[in-house]
């Protein structure tokens, strides 16, 4: 299962808002965590 990486709460791959950055895709549940991360990828990037 995918952690978004802001908050870190456990998703569903289907259910979870996408991002792709750096070739990575990156997962999020909610459009908030994912505005923060596109604002800051660097210091989320690691967190998976």
């Amino acid at each position: 299962m995918p952690v978004d990486p802001v908050c870190g709460i456990e998703l569903d791959e289907e259910l979870a808002l996408l991002h792709e950055y750096g070739g990575k895709k990156f997962y999020f549940c909610c459009n908030g965590c994912r505005r923060i991360f596109i604002k800051k990828p660097r210091k989320y990037k690691n967190n998976t």
